[in-house]
């Protein structure tokens, strides 16, 4: 990333890709992966870091780097023009909120919170 000062704006410039490595070898570049990927949490529109595990054939949503303040079909559109994957997070049936991780399914998306809440109740 980089961060820079012109005239009167802030540019910060976010690489679209990012090197595979694969730390169990010799930690040479295996190619190019996407750096960032829009998210969707409920209301919660941003572009977020994309953590490469390669090296398990997996990767991770990182922390928001862009939070987005727009339409939801807007935000597709500018995902789609920078060729941008979107991961879309379930709600919770219960509270409505995003979960992000594991959950159990009951009529729907039930987060560990909710789950929690109902076994206490038990």
């Amino acid at each position: 990333m980089k961060i820079e000062k012109q005239g009167e704006n802030l540019i910060v410039t976010i690489p679209l890709l990012q090197d595979i490595y694969n730390t169990y070898m010799d930690d040479e570049s295996l190619g190019k992966t996407a750096n960032v990927i829009g998210v969707i949490a409920g209301d919660e529109l941003a572009i977020s870091q994309l953590n490469d595990l390669s090296y398990k054939d997996d990767q991770q949503e990182g922390p928001p780097l862009i939070h987005f303040y727009g339409e939801r079909e807007e935000f597709l559109k500018i995902c789609k023009d920078l060729n941008i994957a979107v991961w879309k997070h379930e709600l919770c049936v219960r509270c409505r909120k995003p979960i992000y991780g594991t959950f159990t399914w009951n009529d729907g998306p039930i987060c560990y919170n909710c789950e929690l809440e109902e076994d206490n109740k038990k």
